[in-house]
């Protein structure tokens, strides 16, 4: 149980942004994980803390909330994140044309 002890420490040493306790889904032992910063909740049995890596479980725990959303505009590439309340309205208010010469 070398990679559940890993597991646990990894989650230990990041108590800002994860909390986990014991918890039986569906019948398979294992550990729920809420990320407090994504707020998710994710269930991992033994079986898949002993079949993945440490960085394939943390990911997980993600749950895809840590994309990072960026636009063209003129030519340039620019992260969406950074963009002040006007400027995500105007990106709202975009119309995306789609004419493929049919």
């Amino acid at each position: 149980m070398a990679k559940l002890e890993e597991f646990l420490e990894k989650l230990k040493s990041m108590p800002e942004e994860f909390t986990y306790h014991e918890m039986e889904l569906d019948g398979k032992p294992g550990y729920l994980v809420e990320h407090m910063i994504h707020g998710t909740k994710t269930h991992f049995t033994y079986e898949a803390i002993e079949n993945y890596g440490l960085s394939e479980l943390i990911d997980a725990t993600y749950q895809g909330k840590s994309l990072e959303h960026m636009t063209r505009v003129t030519g340039f590439f620019s992260k969406t994140e950074s963009w002040n309340k006007g400027k995500l309205g105007e990106l709202k208010e975009r119309k995306r044309e789609k004419n493929f010469g049919i």
